[in-house]
């Protein structure tokens, strides 16, 4: 059940949450017989492609420390709208993800490639910026594991340090009571502009994790 909930933190907070044994990677089940239907609360197809407040150029990389684990995002494909991110640990893919932009919101729509129903809102947006004060709820589904909960837009002028870089105008995003397998769990993450997700943290099973820093960002072209 650990390792399902840790796995399921991709559909929730960020793509790159890495469990003990970051190395190891869950196959997803494939279902032959589920039947694709359209849901209401799909992001919209009108969509743009990337965010200030997450860069999804193809080639775009960020480099994370959680503790004295070391993981690299990249973004290498961008297809229909939305970027392909690619994790890796010590140079062995661990973890993928879909990300996709509408106008209302930066979505997760896939982890691993399977798709999470309806996606995931991470971030909401109100002509291309956050909003202090938004709320939304979640509740999707990642095969037949439920994740439900809500998140709100605490601050849109954060100032975050990190080692020696001091990033401002962050938002921060603070979903308090999330339940994933049947297990409470407590995401806080930071979106500053121009460089994405700078710092993750998140309370599992009541335990708090080491946060996930940004240590470097290239952008892609």
């Amino acid at each position: 059940m650990r390792k399902l909930t840790f796995g399921l933190l991709f559909a929730l907070a960020v793509g790159f949450v890495v469990a003990q044994d970051p190395a190891k990677k869950e196959e997803p089940k494939k279902d032959e017989t589920k039947k694709e239907e359209p849901k209401k609360d799909t992001p919209p197809a009108a969509a743009a492609v990337t965010s200030d407040y997450y860069p999804l150029a193809k080639g775009t990389k960020w480099t994370y420390t959680m503790g004295q684990t070391e993981v690299q995002v990249e973004v290498t494909d961008v297809t229909g709208g939305e970027a392909k991110l690619v994790t890796k640990h010590s140079n062995k893919v661990v973890a993928d993800e879909n990300i996709k932009v509408t106008a209302d919101g930066v979505y997760r729509t896939k982890v691993n490639n399977t798709p999470i129903e309806p996606p995931v809102k991470l971030l909401g947006l109100k002509e291309g910026k956050a909003t202090k004060g938004e709320k939304w709820d979640v509740k999707s589904k990642v095969q037949q594991t439920e994740v439900s909960g809500n998140f709100e837009v605490k601050d849109t002028a954060a100032t975050v340090k990190i080692g020696e870089k001091e990033y401002k105008d962050v938002a921060y995003v603070e979903g308090p009571k999330f339940m994933i397998a049947g297990t409470e769990t407590a995401v806080r993450y930071w979106f500053a502009p121009k460089s994405g997700i700078v710092k993750l943290s998140y309370t599992i099973g009541g335990q708090d994790s080491a946060p996930l820093e940004l240590k470097t960002f290239e952008a892609g072209k």
